[in-house]
Order: C-alpha cells, then sequence, then structure tokens
C-alpha cells in the first residue's frame, strides 16, 4: 500500500511538469504572437502597417509609408477600474518601410493605436491587437492536471490512514 502511495505522489508532481512545459505563456516572457497572416491595414491614404509582432510587453510595427510622416501611437487595451497611465510616442517615419518598437503594459489583452494627422482629421486611425490572451487560473497549482492530482492524491492518503487505524485497532475504533 505504501509502495502504491509513494508511485502516486512520485506521477503526480510529473504530469504536472508536462502539463506547464506544454504552456506557450510564462510569466516572465510572456507569449509571443504574430500573425499568421497579415493583411495590410491601411492608418491614412499614405501610410499602412504590413506586419508586426508582439513579445513581453512590446510590439514590432512594420509601417510603410509613401511620403514622410508623423504617427502618433498610444497604448490601447482594457484597463483596470481607476486612475492611471499609458504609454504615448510620436514618430517621424520617412519614406519606405520601417520597423518601430512601442512598448506597452503587459496585461490579457494590448493593443496599440496609431494615427497620422491626416487620419484624425477623417476621424480614423488603426489599431493593433494581440487580443484577449487568456491566463489559466489553475497555473499556481500545476495547471489542471496538478491540481487534480493534488486532489486525488489527499483523497488516497485521507483512506489509507483510515484503513490503518481501522486495522491497527482490535475492535475498529476504541479511541481517536
Amino acid at each position: 500500500m505504501v509502495a502504491a502511495a509513494m508511485g502516486m505522489g512520485f506521477m503526480g508532481p510529473v504530469v504536472a511538469q508536462d502539463s506547464t512545459a506544454s504552456n506557450a505563456t510564462n510569466a516572465t516572457d510572456g507569449p509571443t504572437i504574430a500573425p499568421d497572416s497579415y493583411d495590410t491595414q491601411a492608418i491614412d491614404t499614405n501610410t499602412r502597417i504590413t506586419d508586426w509582432r508582439y513579445s513581453s510587453g512590446r510590439f514590432e510595427i512594420d509601417l510603410e509609408a509613401d511620403e514622410p510622416t508623423t504617427i502618433s501611437m498610444t497604448e490601447a487595451g482594457g484597463f483596470e477600474e481607476g486612475t492611471g497611465s499609458f504609454n504615448y510616442r510620436e514618430v517621424r517615419l520617412d519614406e519606405g518601410t520601417q520597423t518601430i518598437t512601442f512598448n506597452v503594459a503587459d496585461r490579457n489583452g494590448a493593443a496599440v493605436a496609431i494615427a497620422t494627422r491626416q487620419s484624425l482629421e477623417q476621424g480614423t486611425g488603426a489599431v493593433v491587437s494581440t487580443g484577449q490572451v487568456e491566463k489559466n487560473p489553475f497555473r499556481h497549482f500545476g495547471g489542471e492536471s496538478g491540481l487534480f492530482t493534488g486532489v486525488i492524491m489527499t483523497t488516497v492518503f485521507a483512506a489509507l490512514g483510515a484503513a490503518y487505524v481501522i486495522r491497527s485497532e482490535d475492535n475498529g475504533v476504541i479511541e481517536a
């Protein structure tokens, strides 16, 4: 019985370890997100987003401009209730394609809103967003398998303890 319980205790962390190894997110690194296929997104008639990538609170955005222009970038996405701050940046683009790096707070979903003077006059702009990134609520317990393995191990050890007490007494439980 003890060998079986020890075997179960050994298997629990291994199962939990396999579960966490397959997760794409890491608390320190964060996910790297890039679109599978990205069509260009117009900011205005002369400026467009040709590609983007996101990793650990940082967007890398490829922009193409037909003529020199200034873009403004601001952090967008879900904010907590109350007051806070956000990142904002203006960048002068030359004619051609350039990659701009923009830092954002690493949340469940991150986004950057981009506008030019021309797009603001038209009342438009462009957004690059990771969408909602789900976080596993059981990640602190080794995922679902780690949590359920722990619950099962606790139940089995309680049953083994009860069986030992009942067998060690002569006529059932005399004194608890």
